[in-house]
């Protein structure tokens, strides 16, 4: 009888062996993901307020540096589309970003020779950047500073003439701004663009010579992030 129980024992200790085998095995492997959110390819659209300040010189003779404007300001709105990529290394984050913006910073004076019945006017009809930046990223924040070129679109009036022309003028950027991921694919920004210069525009149906300067921005703006695939670890 004892052999008997004996043998049952050890047949049940078998079985349960076998089982707590069978459950382990079932375990599935574990997984660790890291997720860089800021990581991958954005769109959106931005806008918001610009002032500069702008000069028209006269240059054709006989009037050559007779009857200058001097500097006189400029204010408006302005408003566009923005597309980027990021790479988040850690806490840092580099990237790209290009924007296309309508416009109307518009300025203009009566003095000097701008005396008259038309006065001369300045006005940034586009604006397009391409920038660099480097953000250091706390979680769903990422402080930013920025930089690159700017080209904008310039029409202006002078002299008491009618005639004016769009230009393309090129100049350099620098800004900063706060991008906040406030959704795991949204983010809403506000950024200042700074630009200290324009190149110098002379139109062809103008008597004389457009200066752009200190032209400053101050951007809102919503993006939707497509994410990259989160680095996962397996054992």
């Amino acid at each position: 009888m004892i052999k008997h129980a004996i043998a049952l024992a050890s047949f049940l200790g078998l079985l349960a062996g076998q089982a707590a085998a069978a459950d382990l095995a079932a375990v599935p492997y574990a997984q660790v993901a890291t997720v860089a959110p800021w990581t991958g390819f954005h769109v959106g659209v931005a806008g918001g307020w610009g002032r500069g300040s702008s000069r028209q010189d006269q240059t054709g003779s006989p009037f050559a540096g007779v009857g200058d404007s001097g500097d006189f300001a400029q204010a408006g709105w302005i408003a566009g589309a923005t597309v980027g990529y990021d790479w988040q290394f850690g806490m840092f984050a580099v990237g790209v970003e290009g924007d296309l913006s309508a416009a109307d910073i518009d300025g203009n004076t009566s003095n000097g020779g701008c005396a008259g019945v038309v006065p001369c006017r300045t006005k940034i009809t586009w604006l397009h950047t391409g920038r660099g930046r480097v953000g250091v990223t706390f979680g769903q924040f990422m402080p930013y500073i920025t930089g690159g070129v700017a080209f904008a679109g310039l029409k202006a009036t002078n002299f008491n003439t009618e005639n004016s022309q769009p230009n393309g003028m090129w100049g350099g950027v620098v800004g900063g701004g706060v991008e906040w991921m406030f959704l795991p694919q949204w983010s809403a920004k506000a950024e200042y663009l700074f630009i200290p210069s324009f190149g110098t525009a002379t139109p062809s149906d103008l008597a004389g010579k457009v200066t752009e300067r200190n032209v400053s921005l101050v951007r809102f703006g919503v993006n939707y992030h497509f994410a990259d695939a989160p680095v996962t670890a397996r054992y």
